[in-house]
């Protein structure tokens, strides 16, 4: 890298100094870039090394998928440094922190087991649907918007919090009862709930005096990452542990807080010295990822659509000043239709792979995902580059991917209630109605859920053949398992797992896991190995990859055993990762802001942001595109430029094809002075 060691150490010094704040509550604005991951791993080493005991240091991130990030940074870093006390670290969800204290509180009685967070698929295909089944609700969407409807309370406290956009038509009463009935009896049954549930339980018994949350978990010193993302509701939940007498640590960005459809209230970084006087405030300036001109172009956006409480920041992009420099550069294209935009963008991606570079350095940020993923996915095929849709297509999405996770969480846990019920319901022919149908049995029966599939005869009837059926095959799968253990090996299990996705889905579901399982390491233990399963992305993957090797003692592989593909992402997904290349294609008023938060300042000044996280995944080279015409909901529709391509810091220029060999040549020069 050319950044020097004159600029390393001096950015190094800023957070350092952030890290070893002991004032009681420190607050640390890191724009992209700037090394805030740095900053929270040295903060767990300097408590650590200042005799803070591991087990009293907690770290949260908002999502799942950052949480698994930060945990796999933190314990790299204390691996290869030798920290005995990291694995004893705390590191989770807000959530799951709150599961934690619910649990020691003895507070979740109401569950046959401690309960499980759903994840997206399980709230999808398992809570969604099966309310749906139970409502008499056969559209997926109006299934989703109801559960919203119960979630912005949960979250917030109210049924019309801040940028939520209400649905049309509005949730009914008699909606908005049947899923709270179904709600309260299947999670319970299931032992499972959505996130914000956790968070709020526990306010409420905080409120009531109740339940002390920072007592009962021996909470020294809390970090909050992405503390822009948090609702009210999670920042009065830190609130009250902090004033408990916790040391309080928060990270973050306004200019990245993305989450209105998860209530997310960014007011909370930009007020933290108003609710916490006297506290520490750092700022992170230097960025280390994006060139200057990268940079320039995502500043003049977020500077012209940004809020009036945004806090302001100076931004220095490092590369600019490094030896040799690297300036990056941003291309603004402007085309006539879809195809020939996906068909620039492969081109593109074949030449730049074609001259060096691997194909994951190269990222694709649609501005609507659903509405261009395929259009360019069938480009990349096209023209034979490697590339992978990353939700859909991840495997852990489809049928085969998820059965293998759910048996590994069950050889983890018995007591995986959700688990148990993918296993049911995943089999080929086995349906929602046949799922439900289950559960309302052994309500009905007053019955245990997992003792369904463990009882043998039941002391009671099965409601059909078809759900006898069901049940039977899931009993064996699940004898098959009975004996495994997380240390064993995937070369022990390949064979036995092999034969449960031929048996219990079929053949083609079978040849995906061979594929997938193909480049994985014989040595990795069935717990690494529902790891990968877990990471979002690649580069999750590697870290857990680079753990396990180190276990056996063995070098990482150079190129490592995830394989190399352009990243078809959502802007959202991309949030954390970062790639040489950038591409933005569609942008357009329809797609972003769109019809559906144009009406509304808070969410256009949101997708501003997201597209300001979008641009700043770029380190070398960034290319935004729009099109006149695109098909769109069915129909070739005309589109206009979006209102912030004015404010990108340059004129969109006419192009029918992608980029030129001078503009390759640019990228390479870029990424070899890296």
């Amino acid at each position: 890298m050319p950044i020097t060691p004159t600029q390393k150490a001096a950015a190094e010094a800023v957070q350092h100094a952030a890290a070893h704040d002991a004032t009681g509550a420190v607050r640390l604005v890191a724009g992209p870039g700037t090394g805030k991951s740095a900053s929270i791993v040295e903060r767990v080493r300097w408590l650590l090394a200042n005799g803070t005991p591991p087990q009293g240091i907690y770290a949260t991130s908002f999502t799942r998928a950052s949480a698994h990030d930060l945990q796999l940074r933190v314990e790299k870093h204390f691996r290869t440094h030798g920290q005995p006390g990291a694995p004893l670290l705390h590191v989770s969800t807000l959530h799951a922190l709150a599961l934690r204290a619910l649990r020691l509180a003895g507070q979740l009685n109401i569950y046959p087991v401690d309960p499980r967070v759903l994840d997206e698929w399980e709230t999808e295909f398992v809570l969604d649907r099966e309310f749906g089944e139970h409502a008499g609700e056969p559209s997926t969407q109006r299934q989703e918007k109801i559960r919203l409807h119960h979630e912005a309370f949960w979250a917030t406290g109210q049924f019309n919090p801040t940028n939520y956009v209400l649905p049309t038509p509005p949730i009914s009463t008699a909606e908005q009862n049947a899923f709270d009935s179904f709600h309260r009896r299947r999670t319970q049954l299931y032992a499972a709930v959505l996130p914000g549930e956790l968070i709020r339980q526990c306010v409420l018994r905080i409120r009531a005096g109740t339940l002390d949350v920072r007592a009962l978990l021996g909470i020294e010193h809390l970090i909050v990452d992405e503390f822009q993302d948090l609702n009210e509701l999670d920042q009065e939940f830190v609130r009250h542990i902090a004033t408990a007498g916790a040391h309080l640590f928060v990270a973050g960005d306004d200019d990245q807080s993305v989450y209105s459809f998860r209530f997310a209230a960014p007011h909370g970084i930009q007020t933290f010295h108003q609710t916490h006087p006297g506290c520490g405030d750092h700022a992170l300036s230097a960025c280390f990822r994006c060139a200057p001109v990268v940079l320039d172009a995502a500043n003049a956006l977020i500077q012209a659509f940004g809020a009036g409480s945004r806090l302001q920041k100076t931004p220095v992009a490092l590369l600019g000043q490094a030896q040799p420099p690297v300036q990056g550069q941003v291309l603004r294209w402007r085309m006539p239709n879809d195809k020939v935009e996906a068909r620039a963008l492969a081109e593109s991606c074949r030449d730049l792979v074609a001259a060096g570079v691997p194909p994951d350095r190269i990222m694709i940020l649609p501005t609507n995902y659903r509405a261009l993923r395929s259009g360019l996915k069938g480009a990349l095929d096209a023209v034979g580059v490697p590339n992978e849709l990353h939700d859909e297509d991840r495997f852990v999405s489809r049928p085969a991917g998820r059965l293998i996770y759910a048996l590994l969480r069950i050889v983890a846990s018995s007591d995986d209630y959700v688990a148990l019920r993918t296993v049911l319901g995943i089999r080929k022919g086995v349906g929602v109605t046949t799922c439900n149908a289950l559960a309302d049995s052994v309500t009905a029966n007053n019955f245990n859920y997992r003792d369904l599939f463990y009882t043998n005869p039941l002391p009671f009837a099965l409601p059909s053949t078809r759900a006898h059926t069901a049940l039977s095959a899931a009993q064996t799968v699940l004898n098959s398992i009975g004996g495994w253990q997380s240390v064993d090996t995937l070369g022990q299990r390949l064979n036995d797992l092999t034969g449960l996705v031929a048996t219990t889905l079929d053949a083609a579901a079978a040849g995906e896991w061979t594929a997938f399982s193909a480049s994985l390491p014989a040595f990795l233990t069935l717990e690494e190995l529902s790891a990968v399963l877990a990471a979002d992305g690649d580069q999750q993957r590697r870290l857990v990859f680079e753990a396990a090797y180190q276990r056996v003692g063995l070098p990482v592989p150079v190129p490592p055993p995830v394989p190399s593909r352009v990243q078809i992402m959502t802007m959202h997904g991309a949030k954390g990762l970062d790639a040489d290349i950038v591409f933005i294609p569609g942008l357009e008023e329809e797609l972003i802001p769109g019809s559906r938060r144009s009406p509304y300042v808070g969410l256009v000044e949101e997708s501003a942001r997201l597209l300001f996280v979008s641009i700043t995944r770029a380190r070398v080279s960034c290319i935004i595109s729009y099109v006149g015409h695109r098909f769109f909901n069915g129909t070739m529709a005309q589109h206009t430029a979006s209102r912030f391509a004015n404010h990108l810091n340059g004129p969109f220029g006419w192009r029918t094809g992608g980029l030129t060999p001078g503009e390759c040549q640019t990228t390479l020069s870029d990424r070899l002075n890296l």
